[in-house]
């Protein structure tokens, strides 16, 4: 079926016990050549995600012949808008959608165990200066303010990089016209890639910190996706990690730097929650993204093992 969303959702079996993989249909713009040789897939979308989805869908339905159908209900969700808003994910938490173990289909290199991601948030900043002629110079205009602001946090957030820091990006900066005027207005698009374990409302706070020696100047938030770590004693991640090891890999714990639909279904949708997927996760949103056929096979055999583990492991309350 097909839910308003746009999601598309598979599932089989009548049990008590809910198991969902989750993954997500789109993929970023673009449009690059597509080719298969036999062994490898090339083309934008291959490792995020199409792979990961494929793996899931084919690997949940070899799980059927696995599990008591009476005890197990399993879904497999191709989610839409993961690379933009995640209304895809947004609308399964709305809509009451829950399930006992969760899996995110997305790039783990295949042998990679994820129990976390970074958060982001957005904000839009605001100048003005009261402009003038440009033979007087550009000092204090409203793009010396965004500039300034911008050298300001880039230069508080410069740190290490890893997954417990944060990472500013400037997106977009507008300001100044043709005329040989001083800028009068600009604005900034800009995004912070929020630490795991970190708050937003401490990074809210250094941004107002930093605003309130720049007059003239406001900001506004246009959206935040909280981190999420969850315990590698979740059933749902002990149970992966017991996929992997059944097919001759050796579990890596991840944590990833950028964003998922983990971070939107956690915890309201299950608080037993991983992710995992065959495919090289830097290959992700490249023009160089390519999966093989063993690589998907072995996914496929991790996410149907999973199903089985999960279905033998879960005890209601755990």
């Amino acid at each position: 079926m097909i839910d308003s969303a746009g999601n598309l959702i598979a599932h089989y079996g009548e049990g008590n016990t809910v198991i969902a993989i989750i993954g997500h249909i789109d993929t970023i713009p673009w449009e690059l050549p597509v080719s298969f040789d036999g062994y490898t897939i090339k083309g934008r979308g291959a490792v995020d995600a199409k792979g990961p989805l494929v793996a899931a869908f084919v690997g949940a339905a070899l799980a059927r012949e696995l599990v008591d159908l009476k005890k197990v209900k399993v879904y497999t969700i191709a989610a839409v808008d993961e690379e933009g808003d995640s209304t895809g994910a947004k609308h399964l938490v709305k809509s009451g959608f829950r399930a006992h173990g969760v899996v995110i289909a997305e790039p783990s290199n295949t042998d990679g165990v994820v129990l976390g991601y970074r958060g982001s948030m957005r904000i839009l900043v605001k100048c003005t200066s009261p402009g003038g002629h440009s033979s007087s110079g550009t000092k204090n205009s409203a793009c010396d303010k965004l500039i300034t602001l911008w050298g300001k946090l880039e230069s508080l957030y410069s740190g290490s990089s890893d997954v417990y820091s944060h990472t500013p990006a400037l997106l977009k900066l507008c300001c100044g016209e043709d005329a040989p005027v001083v800028p009068r207005y600009g604005e900034a698009l800009i995004s912070i890639r929020l630490a795991i374990g970190s708050s937003l409302e401490n990074v809210t706070k250094n941004i107002g910190n930093i605003l309130s020696n720049i007059d003239g100047c406001t900001w506004s938030l246009l959206d935040y996706t909280k981190p999420v770590k969850v315990s590698v004693n979740n059933p749902a991640a002990r149970a992966m990690v017991r996929a992997v090891i059944t097919n001759s890999l050796k579990p890596k714990i991840l944590y990833k730097y950028g964003t998922s639909d983990m971070n939107i279904v956690y915890p309201d949708v299950s608080e037993n929650v991983v992710a995992y997927g065959p495919g090289r996760s830097e290959l992700a949103h490249t023009d160089k993204e390519e999966i093989t056929v063993e690589e998907l096979s072995k996914g496929i055999e991790v996410y149907r093992d999973f199903v089985k583990e999960f279905s033998h492991l879960y005890r209601p309350g755990s």
